[in-house]
């Protein structure tokens, strides 16, 4: 797979700076530390102070996990198609995770700081706007894009949900994204959207095929 070495250098900068933060900031952490929220940005999980590692061991793991996917995935020639693409993704998630690390660490000093619900909500948002700006670049594979039986089934279905999809996830991305930054929006119904938005492109999906 064609790769960006400066995209690759990046990944792993930003999982070793989320590794470094935390251990450089552990010592100052208090015993315990909030490490879920629900929806209306409580928290409503803790964990001990080596829980703070949990952030950057999921950072690294993802990023580890998507660099060796396309090695076993049958289709593995098609991600000479659209490396950069994927690539610019796996960047991306691993900037999400990383600005959750941040939050985590800031919330562990300052619980009632932040509106977390907001703050993962605009990332959420951010990132649903990157995929959906590359989505129409990801060619025929079983582990990054809209994987449904009709679009693994046909690469004609593929490449037209995925031509679809895109816009749909990049303004949709950016509609939850300036949402839930007006003091008036809520949650809820902004991740409702998005999922009514999904159970289309599934939808159009399966007419694809036909």
């Amino acid at each position: 797979m064609k790769q960006s070495n400066k995209t690759e250098w990046a990944i792993w900068g930003v999982c070793a700076l989320s590794f470094a933060v935390t251990l450089a900031l552990l010592p100052l952490l208090p015993a315990r530390i909030p490490v879920h929220w629900n929806v209306d940005g409580q928290i409503d999980g803790w964990a001990a102070r080596p829980g703070a590692f949990f952030g950057p061991a999921m950072g690294l793991g993802l990023s580890l996990l998507m660099k060796f996917l396309p090695y076993i995935d049958p289709r593995r020639r098609s991600y000479e198609k659209f490396g950069r693409a994927y690539d610019a993704f796996r960047l991306a998630l691993a900037l999400f995770v990383l600005i959750l690390q941040g939050v985590t660490l800031y919330a562990a000093f300052y619980p009632d700081g932040l509106d977390v619900s907001r703050i993962i909500a605009a990332c959420v948002g951010a990132l649903l706007c990157v995929a959906g700006n590359y989505m129409p670049k990801f060619r025929h594979n079983y582990f990054c894009g809209i994987r449904t039986p009709w679009t693994l089934a046909s690469e004609t279905c593929w490449r037209r949900t995925h031509r679809f999809a895109g816009p749909l996830w990049f303004w949709g991305g950016l509609a939850l994204a300036a949402g839930i930054s007006s003091t008036s929006s809520k949650v809820s119904p902004c991740l409702t959207n998005f999922w009514e938005a999904s159970w289309l492109t599934i939808v159009h999906s399966s007419f694809s095929l036909q």
